[in-house]
């Protein structure tokens, strides 16, 4: 490394240390992550045991840098990447376990976040559920009776639930003492889990936190694509230390996440791809997140804008209008055959739910809880950048001057562009003013792609990323300690 490239290292390192120590300041005096008196992330007050997430975090932090070493990913055997991938997706698992269990009785605490109708309705809505068909079928009518969360999205997390609660009857046709003991206690929250409901509840997390991490992966596939592997390890690396991801381990936005990575790296594929199959998987896969979440409306609108802006940097602009519109059209029709056989088999009605949903967010989000426009305008970029990573930010933010005017890193410049596009109208829009840390999960992950791209070209890049991620983990760390991330009362 070139002495005047060692130095920027060394700068960025100082700046994200300072950066994370000053947001460590803040959390200690009790500073609020938000508006007081319209919403606040609330400081912790209960007992917390860190070490089981922090040895975690340490052997994240050093796979990290085994895997991030300059030619050891171009040497290695496809397996030898396989392997060193899944072990940096099973060190995050360890870590939203261990975060997951951090407060409370272990397994316990985080079922009765799940089982909580103030963390979430999806799970006690199930709960009142009888004949899932019948209740897909009449759910615009229904829709309104439901408690916010639930009336705010389609079916397919209180889908979920119902499944996981039926599999685990299933599995566990006599249940021990315990679990009815931990059912008992879940009526507390007003609800009447039978025991193997209340394993259901504890069950769900852990399946939740793996589908995050497993995001990993499609998103080093995408990354790949974009820069080249080596860029995409890195940024694997980086996003494994996101404080979104790790922090909220029970929480279904990290379904939308898998989902979201997914559907992106499937949508880049068929791009580059002649073949019909690749942009039908990718219309499946987005019909799949809106049968789960709205917010990924958001994301079709944000690869709409990839694809106009790919086509006009396009240097053969006709063939690329015509590979758009095969694509397109492919896509579609992945859409409609999920939504027609949805339809077919329980009578479901997208479009009717899209109504209700985005009417009764509109209500809750301008009219019930009234918080003010500009104000939020101004601090979700702040609280995404504090969700998405201190250290990550300040590192792509250093990575701007670097990857500008680079040919080979066009497709990149153009992926984050369209992000930043439709995240600064998402953002404008005020349709999301407050907690956008846990309702942007699915969007702060592209800030790793230019980190990682400009990582990729440092020789001592194996230091840099592991020191960013030590970072990244310590702040995550100082949020589950001084923040309530869930409130189940």
């Amino acid at each position: 490394m070139s002495e005047t490239a060692d130095h920027s290292s060394r700068r960025l390192l100082l700046v994200a240390a300072i950066a994370t120590a000053a947001f460590g300041l803040a959390m200690a005096g009790r500073v609020p992550v938000g508006i007081p008196g319209q919403w606040v992330w609330r400081p912790n007050d209960l007992p917390v045991h860190l070490w089981p997430a922090g040895v975690a975090a340490l052997l994240l932090v050093c796979v990290a840098w085994l895997i991030c070493r300059p030619g050891w990913w171009a040497r290695s055997r496809p397996a030898a990447r396989a392997v060193a991938l899944a072990l940096l997706i099973l060190c995050a698992f360890l870590v939203q376990l261990g975060l997951l269990n951090a407060i409370g009785v272990p397994w316990v605490y985080p079922g009765a976040v799940i089982a909580s109708p103030v963390a979430t309705t999806y799970y006690s809505v199930s709960l009142e559920v009888r004949d899932p068909a019948q209740w897909v079928a009449s759910y615009p009518q229904v829709m309104h009776l439901l408690p916010y969360h639930a009336r705010t999205h389609p079916p397919g997390l209180v889908l979920f639930f119902i499944g996981l609660r039926r599999l685990c009857a299933a599995l566990i046709p006599e249940p021990p003492p315990i679990l009815t003991e931990i059912a008992r206690a879940y009526e507390e929250f007003g609800i009447g889990p039978t025991p193997a409901d209340a394993a259901a509840a504890i069950v769900a997390p852990i399946i939740i936190s793996l589908l995050g991490a497993l995001c990993l992966w499609p998103l080093y596939l995408l990354v790949r694509a974009l820069v080249g592997p080596e860029a995409g390890i890195c940024a694997a690396a980086l996003v494994a230390g996101v404080p979104s991801l790790l922090l909220f381990g029970a929480s279904p936005d990290l379904i939308v996440l898998a989902l979201a990575v997914g559907a992106a790296w499937l949508s880049y594929s068929a791009w580059q791809s002649a073949s019909p199959l690749r942009p039908f998987l990718a219309g499946l896969l987005l019909a799949l997140g809106l049968f789960v979440s709205l917010g990924l409306l958001t994301l079709v609108a944000w690869l709409a804008v990839w694809a106009l802006l790919g086509v006009l940097k396009s240097p053969g602009r006709r063939a690329a209008v015509r590979r758009l519109a095969l694509g397109g059209i492919a896509a579609a029709f992945g859409v409609v055959v999920f939504y027609t056989v949805l339809h077919l088999a329980v009578g479901y009605r997208p479009f009717a739910v899209a109504r209700e949903a985005l009417f009764a967010h509109r209500g809750v989000t301008t009219a019930e809880t009234a918080r003010t426009y500009w104000l939020w305008v101004l601090l979700n970029p702040v609280e995404a950048a504090l969700f998405a990573g201190l250290p990550l930010v300040v590192c792509a933010l250093w990575s701007t001057r670097g990857l500008s005017g680079r040919a080979d890193l066009r497709p990149l410049r153009t992926f984050l562009l369209s992000w930043l596009i439709v995240v600064a109208l998402l953002d404008l829009s005020g349709t999301v003013r407050g907690e956008v840390g846990r309702i942007w999960l699915f969007l702060l992950w592209p800030a790793a792609l230019a980190a990682g791209a400009w990582l990729a070209d440092r020789p001592h890049r194996a230091g840099l990323v592991a020191a960013l991620l030590a970072l990244q983990l310590w702040q995550v760390l100082l949020m589950r300690g001084y923040l309530t991330v869930y409130d189940i009362f």
